[in-house]
C-alpha cells in the first residue's frame, strides 16, 4: 500500500515538473501566440458575422412579397 502512494506521489511530481516546463517555454515565447490567436479569433468572428448576414439577406430575398 505504501508503495502505491509513493508511486502516485512520484507521478504527481513528474506531472508538476512537466507543467512547470510548459509554463517556462510559454514564457520564453512571450505574448506572440496569444496575439496571433486573438487576431485569428477576431477574423473568424467577422467571417461568422458575414455568413450570418448573407443568410439573412438570402432568406429575405426569398420571402414572398406582400401585395397591397
Amino acid at each position: 500500500m505504501d508503495e502505491m502512494y509513493r508511486r502516485l506521489g512520484r507521478e504527481h511530481e513528474a506531472d508538476l515538473e512537466r507543467d512547470a516546463l510548459k509554463w517556462r517555454r510559454a514564457a520564453e515565447v512571450g505574448e506572440r501566440p496569444s496575439t496571433d490567436a486573438a487576431a485569428s479569433e477576431n477574423k473568424r468572428s467577422q467571417e461568422r458575422l458575414r455568413l450570418a448576414l448573407a443568410r439573412v439577406a438570402a432568406f429575405v430575398g426569398r420571402a414572398p412579397r406582400i401585395q397591397e
